[in-house]
Formats: C-alpha cells, structure tokens, sequence
C-alpha cells in the first residue's frame, strides 16, 4: 500500500521548499515513510546561446561545459513528452548522425523535461535516461535536461482527482513549452529577429490540430499571444514533413518494431507497469528478479555484497568443456577480482555493465560449477528458436583464439572467490551489429527470430522482423530494449541494415558501428557549418598567410635554419616538421615544428565541437577518417614542402660538451617553410651516406645528410639517457598492406620495417612532448591535460617471466630499468632468432597498463604523472594536433601559459574553452581514452579483415593454377606465442598476424593433433591421431602423450609431444567461411620445427623403432596371418619371427621396401576412410591395415630426425640397442 501526501515547507525569495511524504507498507519491512524534498526555484537559466536575459548564467554553463541550445536552420525547439522519449530515444540520439551537424539537425535542439525523466525512472527505464543524458552531454546535438519540476515558472499544481499521472506529465510538457515560447518572447530581438518556434513531439495526438489531451494547445490557442509560438506535431507529421529520407526511414523501422511492445510508457500507470514484471515467471532457472536497491545498500555496506565491471572470458576457466559463458568481474574498490561461472550465475549480465556480486560459499560455488557443467547447451526458455548453431561456434572457436590464457582462467578459478550477479547498477548496451539466425527449418512465416552480434561477448538478441529474406546475408544494427527474468535471451529491435555480409564497405561499417565511431561511413563527413568556418583554399584564390596573421609569430622562413619533415610515404596529413643546425659557441640548435592547428580551429566553433567529439583520426588498414576537414588537415594545417605554413614551435640550445642538454628552451607561433617532404626510406638512406638518393633535390642532399647524422648523433645520446632511466623498448606487430591501383585488392602485406631513422623522429618528438608538459603544468598546475604509464604490477608478467625462463633468461621486472635490463640481456642472447625477441617484447608490452590522459588536478601526488615506459616523469602531447584533440587542448594551454593568461585568444570569455578548469580537462581526457581505445581496436580489426582478405585470396590463386583440385594450402613459419588451454596462440611473421591452434575440441575435450605433426605433409593437416592422451598445458608449455600402443613407432621414455612458448612451427593459414561474421584467418598445426630447441626437440631427439608383429599380437590378440586382415591392408603374408627375433633392429632396404608399398597402399585405400571417422587417422587405429601407412611415417620421421643431426647413426644401425618393452 502506497499513500502520499506533498505539503509546503517554507518560502523565501529564491524559491519555496516542499515535501513529498510517502507510507509504504510491506510484509518485510511494515509500514515506512520516505520523504522527498523539492525546492522549488526562480534562477533556473533558459540554456538558450541567443537569450540576453540568462546571459551570465549561459555563459556559466558554457565555461562548465554543458552544450546550450543553438536552434539556427530551421529555428525550432523541440520538446518531446514521455511517448516519444520512451519509444523513439534510438531515433532521437542517433537520427541526424549522418549529417553530423551540431545544430542544424531536423531533430537537435531538444529540451528534455525532468517530467519525462521522472516518469522513465519510475518504470525503472534507466538505460532510456542514460541516453537522454549522453545526448543533452553531445554538444552537437545542442540539447539540454530542463529541470522544470523544480522551476517555479513550470511547475503544475496539482489536477483533478480523477487526472491519470500520464495526463499530468503532458501538462507539465505543455508548460514548459508555453514558459519557452513566452521567455523567447521576452529576450528582445536579439533572439526574435527571426522567430524561434517551440514544438511539442507526441505520439497522442494524430494531427497539429489535435488537443494536446486535456488541457492541451488546440488551434483556437494559437490565437493566444502567449502561445502563438508552439506548435504541437505528432511524431510520425513531424518527421515525415521536416526530416531527410535516411530520418524518415530509421523512424518508420523503429516504429515497425515497437509496435507490439510496451516501449510506450505512457500506456501504463507506474502500478500497472510494475504488476505486468512481477507476473513473469522464471522458466530459465534465472532468478526471478534482482535484489531491491535497499537490499543492495545494505549488503553492500555489510560486505556480504560486492560491486564492479564484469568482463566476459569466452568460455568456462576450469576444463574447457563447457559452452556455458564465464564472466570476471573487476572490482571497483581493487580487490582481487570475482569468477561468475555460468548463464544463470550472470543473471542477464552483459559486458561491461556494472553489477552487484553476491560472494559464494566453497561448497556453493562447487555446486555451481557442476550444475554448469551438466547444464552447458541446455535450452533457456522453452522457444523454439535452435539452440545449436555448428557454423556458429566453429566461427566463434576462431576469433576466440583458444579459450583464455592459462594464467587467466585454470590459476584464476583456483585462485579468486566465485560470485553470483544479484543486481546490475548500470547498463552498457550500445547499438550493436549482428546477422540474423535462420533454423534449418526456415522462418515458417513467423516474425520472430535471433539476431547474433558479431561480438562473441554478446547474447543474442530476440527481434520481431518480417522479411527475413532482406536481412537474410546482411549485417544490421540491433538495440536491446530489455532482458525479461523469464527469458534467456535479451529483447530488441531492428534499427537498420549496414550491408551485405563480406561486402568490403559493409565491413568497415560494421567495425564503426562496433567501436561506436559512426554510424556509417557516410555519417563521418562533415557538416555544412563546419565546412563554412573554413577558409579559401583554391586553384583560383590558394590559401596564403596574410601580414596580419603572420603578425605576432617568429619568422624562421629565412633565419638559416634548414625545416624538413619525414613521415611514411604518401601521407597528406604532416603533424611536424625538425631542423638542427650549429650556432656559435660550438652550441646546437634543435627545433620540433608542429602545425598551428588551433589558429583555424577556434573554441567553441562548429569544426572545434566536431574535432572533440570524433577525438582522432581514425586510422584503417586502408583509408582514414580524419579529425578536423580535408582542407585543414592535409592543405592548410599540413607542413608541405615549399609552403608557408603557420606552426607552433619549440627550440632548444643544445649543449654537445655536456650529453646535449638543453641550456634554453623557447615555445611560441612561428610561420615555417619546409624544404622538403621526405619520408623514411628517403631519410634512412641519407642517414647511411648513401648519395643520389631518389626523390631529394641533388643540390641540397649534402645539406639535408648533414642535417639528418647531426640530428640522429644528438637523439642517440638522448635515448640511451633515457634508457638509463628505465625507458623500455616494447615491440607490437605493424603490417603495411599494398594494393592494387585498380581493383584495390590486397597485393601484399608485410610486416613495417624498424629503421633507425624512425627512432630518431620518435626521440625528437618525445623530447618536444617532454618539454611541452613541464611548461603547461607550471602555468595550470591543477588543470594540465598531460598522459602517464602507470607501473605495472608483478603478477601481470607471469606468463613473460615462465616462457623466458623455458630459454633461461631471466626476467626482473621490479621496476622499469631492471625490466630494460632483462630485455637487453635477450636480445645480446637472441639474436640469431629475432622472433624470439619480439615474442619476449610484445609479451612484455601485453603485460604494461595502458597510457591514459588525465588531468593534473585530479593526481594528488606529482610521482604518479610518471611515465613508466617513456621513464620520463612529465609527458603530453602536443606533436599530433591535426590527427588528435589532445594535442589541440595542449596547444591552447602552451599558448594560454605564453600569453600569461586565462585565455589563449582574444576572444570573449564566453566562447572560450575553459582549458583551464580542471573539471572540464578532467572530463574531455576520460572521453578522449575511450575514443583513442577504440579507434586502436578499430585499427586492429581492420587490420584482420585485410589479412583474412589476402589469405583467401592467395588460397584462391593458388587453386585457380592447379584446376581441379580443392582449396591449395597457404602454410608459412610461426612462433609460439602462447599457451591456452586448448590450444596454442602462434605468431605468423612473414603476415604479421597472431591467431589460434586447437589441439582439443572445446565441447568434447577430445584431443585433436594433425597427423601433419609426424608426417610433415600439408595434406594431413585434418587428419587427427587417435588415441593421444595426457593433454597438459601449463602457462609455457603444452603436451601431448602420444598412443604409443600402435604399430608405429616406440619412442622410449620420450613418448610425449610438447610445444613450448618460443617454439618454431609450420602453420597453414586458412580463411572460414561464415555467413555470421567476418570471415576470420585460422591456423592448423602442419609439423614443428624439428631439432628446435625446448619442446621441439623432445620429440626429434627421441629414438623412433618399428613395432614388431608378435608383440603386437601379443598385445592385440590378432594373428598376423589372417588372410583377410593381410589381403586388406595389401600386404602378402610372411612367417611370423620368433622370440630372439623380436627386438633386433629391422634392415634399412626392409624400411625402404616399406615405404614403397605404404605409397601405393595409400593411393589404392583413399576412399575406404569416408566414414563418419575419416578426419581420425584410421579410428580406432586398424593395426595391420594402417601399418604400412605409418611405417611411412616412421621412416619418414627417422630421415627428418638424420637430416637434422649430419653424422647420427640411423636407429636401424646393430650399434643401437632396442627399448624395453
């Protein structure tokens, strides 16, 4: 039982207070009383940039920065009633994207009232709310939350007994709609020189004219001077009249799949709303409904509750037999992390939310474990969507790349307490992209099916769509709206289709989608108002510095200082340009030029709220998506060659007699000319001598060869000062693609050389970065944007620690210079297997913390601005302001701290950033982390799609030579890189790629190694051994016990297959074809390198002997003899030896004999293994029948093992003494 009762409290000038005073009775806790208090308030501002009367409060918001409303084309508000906001919030937060406008948008400019926000969060639709937030946050929706509840102006009293609460909120939507069109009214002309209209967006009426429900503007009130601004529009009018087509089509597909649902919460009282869950009945084993808010308090105060961010493991920690998900989750307060194992132990749990964790006892977790483990693949609730899916989980075993490390899951389950999700206090469901699931039996005409994300993370999604037929081989984006307790999969809605699967363009847009760049590429170009900001640039009228501009900057086009720039050939977008030359008193003088970005690119302008929100330059394998236009970033801004071009600039006296330190620094604006645009290979080759180098005018090569050696002499010394720091050379896999010029097909792709000439630019800019971070933090101590490395901690390199040590190496990583030390140490050691280095690099680079900005104000203590792998205790960035927005903040602080200032420009204080706020740098550094995280992630992906493109098309070309026969193989060297639990993650050099090899079935936990890995043929690669036991695989090394039973070869005491972490192996790269996902590259054991050191050699060093007959029917209880058995296996039958017989040694031409006959019994037998058992290599091992096959093998492997060792006596050699047994 529910009374309430709202009372006034107290008035005075600003405002009156009041009380809303609820009693609650429940069986648990009795009768409550819970108190709401409301002050109500007459100083809440417009948020309207044209208004004079709220002007000091605008600006106030503005300098915080909260986006104010900037209606411009067409003038218009926009204030959608809780219809509208409930079912259509994906139309309203991601409609205009593709014009990515800030204010020119059909649907920008919105207020959203705090009515409407009550009334979601009383239906507990707090995903719905954190979308209303994040578009009033985006400032180019120019959008606000109008907290009208509390604005005395807006306020409704209370109505008629008999008015429902929907009928109240449209009359507060009504209210503050009429307040707006009279303020409006009331600024004067500034702001009704044109007039601005206020537009009420409902789903309750069917026409302008209709009244707006009771009490609501009708046509006769328009009449009425006080709202003869407002119009009031049905959603459907209003979109179809004022929106473009790509609107009107997003619109029309969000109502198709809405239309059946309760999205619209109008249609409910919050009573009934709440009644329609708790009558859901949990068929799942789910429980049937998340702990109370006030249960979760109390545990979580208690401790018996504990609260983080669940990460999602691929699938179960413990065995790897189950499919069942498995989620980590990371606590918020830094304790040791939580297992959550298990559909039902996630309770609806998604990645990334954040949930509250029940801790469980041993014998509960215990019990867990073996209910998920009888439980994996069991049916959720009771729909007769298919369960099952092979192309599915093939796909997915792919990208997985082989379950988790061993340090993550098999020491992590051991190690960390299970848990059981009993709340989620903050969901993390985005748009995601995902195909459509089709049963083997078809749709059968109905309109309900599962949507699978191309995320493997993901559930799949139930949607309601019609025509399959249009989606059927297509990516779409897919919204979850919600996860019923007596479902087990979430419920969502079709937004709209990206493309055909494996369709190159649909691709890119689906990694976009995915790490939430874009909704399309077509959404990234840039808007009308920021293209006008930008200056002439032509043919006709080229772009050149005027004397005004140049006004106020050093002039160094003439000042004997020789400017260049080296970047990777082709590039159109040049950050920074260098120059070095002699000055008197046998000083240096060094200079970083970077390009004056933020002279064009003014705070608070159109291009300025575009740069921050796309964050960088988003970087693919083939095309870019840049930050700022085309004509700024690759024209104007960019530091071509011959051009004059504004820079800001830093140069140094250097001083050669004490290690080049810097005797004076000086910062400021510069107007440069770059006497060349070089790129590496050029530079690389001046730097060795060489002359007549291609592309460098001839007169001044001697001039630039000099530059460059002076310029590397002095950045050598810098860096190894550095590194006696501490600073780290880590490694990570770069690939250069080329392609075709016509078809822009993959030509080839190659791993990025490293030349020293690229060091040499890093430590200019490292140095520029360095000096550029002291300058800003003594100027805003509290507010500079600088980025730091965090150390490390210990345990995170294990996995470096035990795989080095299978080399015996070393590894100390107490702190950074002990860690350089080690590495150095490998690579003196190492350096006759470069891979071996890199693997111990990157190992090392996988186990750093991540780089992240911050702002300084929000560190306590200077010593954690450090950066650990830099070994620098100041670092920013300030040398990429074309490509990231970081560097455009640096900028106008570096300006800002010359100018001795608050402000970097003289501008009005209004349209300033506050780059000097350390709440505002605080807040754009978080979301500068998030973009820069998944512009790398989109990096990579498209990297992999490339790769995975050209391994297909090689496979093809190689089939298309040799007509008539099946897929050619592609089969290349790897390196060991990892060990997982089922498996090995190998590095492929030669394509710069790492991906997975399975060696055990994850859902029956059968042990799958290729014969290939005793044969060495490519063409047994998907022959499996049978029989293999023993599958050990610690966090360095995995083995095999092979079935030593068989008449094939004994090996001793060495009867166990092992790969080691470094271990060089043969690997065949092929693409899966999957209608579901991008096609991944996949790799199949093919042979280890034999005579390896480490685990390959364990079984190369081993002495193989042929089995013996007698033993064998000893063992088996066959008779060799048998005429049937001999005339199957196409042997004659021979008299069996005797007892003395058995262990000597057989003959090397009986050997040879065999091998012949094993030859032409294998191309007479082929097709007698297309069973159901084929893939196995002979089943059940057929002794004889497989005996002249793997006497094959056997000398096969004894003439591998000879090739490897000149001068080892064969096995068939009397001098060798046979095994026991």
């Amino acid at each position: 039982m529910v009374q309430t009762r709202a009372v006034v409290v107290s008035e005075n000038n600003s405002g009156m207070r009041t009380e809303t005073i609820a009693f609650r009775r429940s069986k648990r806790q009795g009768m409550t009383i819970s108190v709401t208090e409301r002050y109500m308030r007459h100083d809440i501002p417009c948020a309207l940039s044209l208004c004079t009367r709220c002007a000091p409060q605008n600006q106030e918001l503005h300098r915080r920065g909260i986006p104010l409303l900037n209606p411009q084309r067409p003038r218009r508000i926009l204030v959608p009633d809780t219809s509208v906001v409930s079912r259509f919030i994906e139309l309203l937060e991601s409609a205009d994207d593709d014009s990515s406008s800030s204010s020119s948008g059909s649907l920008s400019n919105i207020v959203f009232c705090q009515t409407v926000l009550d009334a979601l969060d009383k239906r507990n639709r707090s995903r719905t709310i954190r979308n209303v937030r994040r578009i009033a946050a985006d400032p180019r929706r120019s959008s606000i939350v109008f907290a009208n509840e509390v604005f005395a102006e807006t306020v409704v009293p209370d109505g008629p007994s008999n008015e429902s609460a929907t009928e109240r909120d449209m009359r507060a939507v009504q209210q503050t709609a009429k307040w707006y069109a009279q303020h409006i009214r009331d600024c004067g002309s500034a702001a009704t020189s044109s007039p601005i209209r206020i537009a009420i967006l409902t789903l309750k009426g069917t026409h302008a004219n209709n009244v707006y429900k009771s009490g609501g503007i009708t046509a006769e009130d328009r009449e009425d001077e006080v709202t003869a601004g407002v119009e009031v529009w049905h959603l459907d009018d209003f979109v179809t009249q004022n929106c473009p087509p790509q609107v009107v089509d997003h619109y029309r597909e969000i109502a198709r799949a809405t239309e059946d649902t309760d999205m619209d919460i109008t249609g409910k009282t919050a009573l009934e709303y709440a009644q329609s869950r708790l009558k859901a009945k949990s068929q799942t084993g789910y429980p049937a409904a998340y702990w109370s808010p006030q249960d979760v308090e109390d545990g979580l105060r208690a401790g018996t509750l504990v609260q983080g961010k669940i990460r999602m493991l691929r699938t179960g920690p413990a065995a790897g037999t189950s499919r069942q998900p498995q989620g980590i989750i990371d606590r918020t307060d830094g304790a040791p992390s939580i297992l959550v194992s298990g559909r039902v132990a996630l309770n609806r749990a998604c990645p990334g939310d954040t949930v509250v964790v029940r801790l469980l006892t041993d014998s509960e977790a215990a019990a867990n474990n073996a209910a998920v483990e009888a439980d994996s693949g069991a049916a959720g609730d009771g729909d007769d969507e298919s369960e099952s899916d092979d192309e599915e989980s093939v796909a997915v075993d792919q990208i997985d790349a082989g379950e988790e490390p061993i340090m993550e899951s098999e020491a992590f389950a051991v190690e960390h307490a299970s848990g059981v999700v009993v709340y989620v206090t903050e969901r993390k469901w985005r748009p995601f992209v995902a195909t459509l699931q089709i049963d083997g039996s078809g749709s059968g005409g109905s309109s309900r099916h599962l949507a699978v994300p191309v995320d493997v993370n993901v559930p799949k999604i139930r949607i309601h769509y019609i025509d399959t037929t249009a989606i059927a081989d297509r990516y779409f984006v897919v919204a979850i709206d919600g996860w019923l307790a007596d479902s087990q999969y979430p419920h969502g809605h079709f937004v709209r289709a990206l493309g055909r699967i494996g369709d190159l363009d649909a691709e890119i847009d689906t990694i976009l989608v995915e790490r939430q760049i874009a909704v399309s590429q077509a959404s990234l170009a840039f808007s009308e108002a920021s293209l006008r900001e930008m200056p002439v640039d032509s043919p006709l009228h080229p772009w050149r510095p005027s004397s005004d501009d140049i006004e106020g900057c050093r002039d160094l086009r003439d000042n004997g200082a020789l400017i260049f720039s080296i970047d990777p050939q082709g590039s159109q977008d040049i950050d920074d340009a260098v120059s070095m030359r002699p000055i008197g008193g046998g000083k240096l003088e060094l200079g970083v030029h970077i390009a004056d970005v933020t002279r064009f690119v003014t705070p608070g302008s159109a291009t300025d709220t575009e740069a921050q929100a796309r964050g960088t330059t988003v970087y693919l394998a083939d095309r870019r998506f840049n930050m700022i236009p085309e004509i700024l970033s690759e024209r104007i801004c960019s530091l071509r060659g011959g051009q004059d071009r504004f820079a800001v600039s830093v140069i140094w006296t250097l001083d050669p007699e004490n290690e080049y330190s810097a005797e004076s620094v000086w910062f400021g604006r510069t107007l440069i000319r770059s006497a060349c645009e070089m790129y590496y290979e050029q530079a690389q080759d001046l730097l060795d001598g060489k002359t007549g180098v291609e592309g460098i005018d001839p007169a001044m090569e001697s001039e630039f060869r000099q530059s460059i050696q002076d310029l590397a002499k002095v950045m050598r010394v810098l860096r190894e000062r550095r590194q006696r720091n501490g600073a780290l050379e880590l490694a990570s896999t770069e690939v250069k693609f080329e392609f075709h010029k016509e078809t822009r097909a993959v030509a080839e792709v190659r791993p990025k050389r490293s030349l020293e000439i690229h060091r040499v630019i890093e430590e200019a800019m490292v140095f520029a970065n360095t000096a550029v971070a002291q300058r800003i933090h003594q100027h805003i101590p509290g507010a500079a944007l600088l980025r730091r490395h965090r150390s490390p901690t210990r345990d995170r390199f294990e996995r470096l620690i035990k795989a080095a040590g299978t080399r015996g190496f070393a590894i100390d990583c107490s702190s950074n210079a002990a860690l350089a030390d080690s590495l150095r140490r490998i690579a003196q050691a190492a350096h006759s297997d470069p891979d071996l280095l890199f693997l111990a690099k990157s190992m090392a680079t996988l186990a750093m913390q991540e780089a992240d900005y911050f702002a300084t104000g929000d560190c306590g203590d200077p010593a954690e601005f450090a950066h650990y792998g830099l070994a620098l205790g100041y670092y920013t960035h300030f040398t990429s302001p074309i490509r990231r927005y970081a560097d455009i903040i640096v900028h106008r602080q570096l300006l800002a701290a010359l100018a001795g200032a608050k402000s970097s420009m003289a501008e009005p204080a209004s349209s300033a950033l506050p780059v000097e706020s350390r709440q505002w740098v605080g807040s754009v550094a978080a979301r500068l982390n998030e973009r820069n995280r998944q512009s790398k992630v989109a990096q990579r992906e498209s990297t992999e799609l490339f790769q995975s493109r050209f391994v297909a098309q090689q496979t093809r070309q190689k089939t298309q030579k040799k007509e008539g026969q099946d897929s050619q193989p592609l089969v290349a060297d790897g390196v060991v890189a990892e060990v997982r639990t089922n498996g090995l993650i190998v590095y492929v050099p030669r394509f710069g790629l790492r991906g997975p090899v399975h060696l055990r079935d994850k859902a029956t936990g059968k042990i799958q190694l290729p014969l290939s890995t005793l044969s060495g043929k490519p063409g047994d690669v998907d022959k499996i051994i049978d029989g293999c036991t023993e599958f050990v695989a610690e966090s360095d090394r995995l083995s095999i016990r092979l079935p030593i039973n068989v008449p094939v070869f004994h090996l001793g005491d060495h009867h166990r297959l092992t790969f080691a972490v470094f271990d060089h192996v043969k690997v065949m790269l092929r693409v899966l074809e999957t209608r579901r996902r991008r096609a991944p590259v996949y790799l199949t054991l093919v042979s280890q390198a034999w005579g390896a050191s480490g685990g390959a050699g364990a079984l190369s060093g081993s002495r193989a002997y042929r089995s013996s007959l007698p033993s064998l029917e000893k063992k088996f209880r066959i008779s060799a003899a048998n005429p049937a058995v001999l005339a199957r296996s196409g042997r004659k039958s021979k008299p069996s030896p005797n007892e003395d017989e058995l262990d000597q040694p057989r003959a090397p031409e009986d050997a040879l004999h065999d091998n012949d006959e094993a030859a032409a019994s294998s191309k007479g037998g082929k097709s007698k293994n297309k069973n159901k058992n084929a893939r196995y290599a002979g089943g059940a091992y057929d002794v004889l029948e497989k005996f002249s096959e793997m006497s094959l093998l056997e000398t096969r492997h004894e003439s591998q093992r000879l090739g490897s060792s000149p001068g080892t006596k064969h096995p068939t050699d009397p001098s060798h003494a046979a095994p026991e047994g």
